[in-house]
């Protein structure tokens, strides 16, 4: 794959140990030459997704790529003499600069990797990823999940692909957001669930069949989770039921005013776990407060 792309993305993955902090890194850029200062994102952790794929995580997720100021050009690899110059009208083009305007940086990835001939097993992880980085702009954020549906509705079904059954199951999960419910059954329907239902493995196995295990299982979960959302026709960004049990848990405890009645549902099943975490928040404020008043004792 592309090394800044993977580059940037790994530092969104969970550290192993203790990451160095990325520098600043001088940079040329390949077409119209100038010369930049790129900051990768320091590592982050995470803990869980959002049923949209986004990480929750301490850090800026998609985290930035490099990009060239003065045309624009986002490096999601390292180009070759041959890429430069099929590069060189690209990004000179009104259409590619139109995007500058509007667009976020990963679109412009997205669009340029299109352009470049590459294939969706790897645009569409990164047009998802757009669909992350527009967050904060819903007109923008349904228009890029839209285009995500779409162009993966196109890719050939690989019903034993995982990676191909990931991406079906986040085009799913953005026509749910997008409000269309018999599209997203249709699609889900054509999902081999009994593929993913396979034993799950030991705790402790780190095989690479056991991983595979474990993402099918996830896969499962996430599908099953799903049927329901989509029977009540809920386009919510995050149904409680989508999202990893603690984050809900702790929502049923921090929203508990301002939930609506399938939150409300979700929170009275789950009565148990919500007192279960009140008491643990309750104890983590007592010990907290006992170390201040030790801390404040001693004079340190």
């Amino acid at each position: 794959m592309k090394p800044f792309l993977v580059a940037a993305l790994l530092a969104a993955a969970p550290a192993a140990g203790a990451a160095p902090m990325p520098g600043p890194r001088p940079m040329t850029c390949p077409v119209g030459g100038g010369s930049f200062i790129y900051r990768p994102a320091p590592p982050a952790s995470v803990s869980g997704e959002r049923p949209d794929g986004k990480p929750y995580t301490n850090g800026i997720v998609p985290p930035p790529l490099p990009e060239c100021p003065a045309n624009g050009l986002v490096l999601y690899k390292d180009y070759d003499s041959d890429e430069v110059a099929k590069l060189e009208p690209i990004v000179a083009s009104d259409a590619y600069q139109a995007l500058r305007k509007d667009d976020v940086q990963y679109y412009r990835a997205y669009w340029l990797m299109k352009e470049m001939g590459l294939g969706p097993e790897d645009y569409l992880w990164v047009l998802l990823q757009a669909s992350w980085q527009a967050d904060d702009r819903p007109e923008l954020r349904a228009r890029y999940l839209a285009e995500l549906a779409e162009a993966s509705a196109k890719v050939p079904p690989r019903t034993d692909d995982i990676n191909w059954i990931g991406m079906e199951g986040r085009a799913i999960d953005a026509l749910r957001e997008l409000g269309k419910f018999d599209e997203a059954q249709a699609r889900l329907a054509k999902v081999p669930l009994k593929g993913l239902d396979v034993a799950a493995p030991e705790p402790l196995d780190s095989s690479p069949a056991a991983r595979d295990a474990r993402i099918r299982r996830a896969w499962l979960a996430y599908f099953k989770a799903m049927k329901p959302v989509l029977a009540r026709k809920d386009a919510s960004r995050d149904p409680f039921d989508l999202l990893p049990r603690n984050v809900a848990l702790g929502r049923c405890l921090d929203a508990a005013g301002a939930l609506d009645e399938a939150q409300k549902a979700f929170c009275e099943k789950e009565s148990e776990g919500v007192e279960q975490l009140r008491l643990a928040r309750a104890k983590a404020e007592e010990d907290l407060k006992a170390l201040q008043q030790n801390r404040d004792a001693s004079g340190r």
